[in-house]
């Protein structure tokens, strides 16, 4: 059976069909699309009707090649946004970005009606202003109507589904990114819907990963050609959650990272780990495929090459990604450090203006906002140092040491980040599938449809299909002394 994995990510989506053949996943990509927000009215915004007649069109070429050939299809996404649904089923408005400006102060009242251990005592999820509980409660300060007058939240991929099914189910790992969800009993958390004054009724029902949803609507078979018997089996809906299931092998002193717009450090948990000290360190519980736990550190990944190319690319109108790794190549070693989380990367206008401001700021010597090769190898190094500093929380906070880091997704293609996040940790990594997320989506609908059985044999499906690219530490002493450096400068900040 032929599956069809919809990834949407912050910067792109794909439509990818795969079907396993003797054991290994056969894929091919029919559709890439921009995703991207959109400025509405001063907000910044998903158009996920746009969104949605991608995944129409994309179902439009999997008819023309496939005849009317029956599937199964799932969607995956980012976490935190939603969209609001009326006691008709309609969504209400447009949804918002989570680098809307709205968002911005809201830590004060999370503080003033439960405070930020409690929450984190109820929910187990890193806290950040973007959460899904921080645009909640930004909306009802707006007194936004579709608050009261809303019956149901879906999440982006969950919504996406909705439209392709007709039926309105929340999947457990995007409802764990919600800063709402009791990860640790499985549940919705009614206090923290009590503290804000957020209507209960607003609460979708869960379902988990392999659950097949229903048949496409009707109507959209009709209009695309595809089969009205093609099914739609919901996915680990978060996109890091499909990406982890498809690392080749997760044990005790192996460790992910999943590399893009967004980078996640991660162990595999059997259950949540809610203390002091995972508190006190801010690691996410968040909700995996199969029951998991995957235990997080959530950090702004290539997210400052991207906002920096597109500044760039007004010079340079055909600089590509692979052309700015090798000018990073040639570029100072260690010239700068930035701490790629601080709130002043979120949503600049000008990226490598802010990295420059950065940089005065904390007293070092700054670049030309024009030298490519020199800020892009300052990212490169100063995100190497952001893992290891993640995964040292992480392992203090697990009581595990890690020997092996698997690198997973799109920023595997980078061969430079990974030789420098080799270097930075001291241990050996392992790079691929690149397309991890869109992998863990078509083997999770296979485990759906029955073909797969266990989270082992749909690792071992994995396995059999890619070989991951191996790197070895360098130049440790020369990373272990400007790791120093970004500590201290970090130390600075706060």
């Amino acid at each position: 059976m032929k599956h069809i994995a919809f990834d949407l990510g912050a910067e792109s989506g794909r439509a990818i069909v795969g079907e396993i053949i003797n054991g290994k996943l056969e894929t091919s990509e029919i559709h890439r699309f921009a995703t991207q927000g959109t400025n509405v009215n001063g907000s910044l915004r998903w158009d996920v009707y746009r969104l949605f007649s991608e995944l129409k069109e994309a179902l439009k070429k999997y008819a023309k090649t496939y005849s009317n050939e029956p599937c199964s299809m799932g969607v995956d996404t980012w976490g935190v946004d939603y969209g609001v649904l009326d006691k008709n089923g309609k969504l209400i408005s447009i949804p918002y970005h989570y680098r809307d400006a709205r968002n911005i102060g809201t830590t004060k009242v999370v503080e003033e009606k439960i405070g930020l251990d409690r929450l984190y005592e109820l929910t187990g999820i890193e806290y950040m202003e973007i959460n899904t509980l921080n645009q909640l409660i930004a909306a009802i300060n707006m007194d936004d109507p579709t608050i009261k007058s809303g019956e149901k939240i879906l999440f982006m991929a969950d919504l996406l589904q909705y439209f392709l099914s007709g039926v309105a189910k929340a999947e457990f790992c995007l409802s764990t990114t919600s800063c709402m969800f009791n990860t640790a009993e499985s549940k919705w958390e009614d206090q923290v819907f009590d503290a804000f004054d957020i209507p209960k009724k607003l609460q979708p029902e869960t379902v988990y990963g392999g659950q097949v949803l229903g048949n496409i609507r009707e109507e959209i078979a009709i209009e695309t050609g595809i089969s009205k018997e093609c099914k739609v089996i919901t996915p680990a809906t978060h996109d890091t959650a499909c990406a982890a299931v498809a690392v080749p092998k997760l044990g005790e002193n192996v460790a992910f990272l999943s590399s893009g717009t967004w980078s996640l450090t991660g162990l595999e948990l059997d259950e949540a780990n809610i203390n002091e000290e995972t508190k006190k360190r801010n690691i996410a519980n968040s909700g995996g495929a199969f029951g998991k736990i995957l235990f997080l550190k959530s950090l702004m990944g290539l997210w400052h090459i991207q906002q920096s190319r597109k500044q760039w690319l007004k010079k340079n109108p055909d600089l590509g990604y692979g052309d700015i790794v090798i000018m990073a190549k040639s570029a100072e070693p260690f010239y700068g450090i930035i701490s790629t989380d601080d709130v002043s990367f979120l949503n600049p206008k000008n990226m490598p203006k802010a990295i420059c401001e950065f940089m005065k700021k904390t007293g070092q010597k700054q670049p030309d906002e024009d030298d490519i090769g020199q800020i892009a190898r300052i990212i490169f190094e100063s995100l190497a140092f952001k893992y290891k500093a993640s995964f040292e929380d992480l392992c203090a906070a697990s009581d595990r040491k890690i020997d092996v880091l698997n690198i997973i997704g799109g920023g595997t293609k980078n061969k430079m980040l990974n030789q420098f996040t080799s270097n930075a940790m001291g241990i050996k990594v392992l790079a691929g599938p690149a397309e991890a997320t869109s992998t863990g989506n078509i083997l999770m609908q296979a485990y759906g449809a029955g073909e797969i059985k266990s989270l082992e044999e749909l690792r071992q499906v994995v396995i059999n299909t890619f070989k991951p690219e191996e790197y070895m530490p360098k130049d440790t002493v020369e990373w272990d002394k400007n790791y120093i450096k970004y500590k201290q400068i970090y130390t600075q900040l706060f």
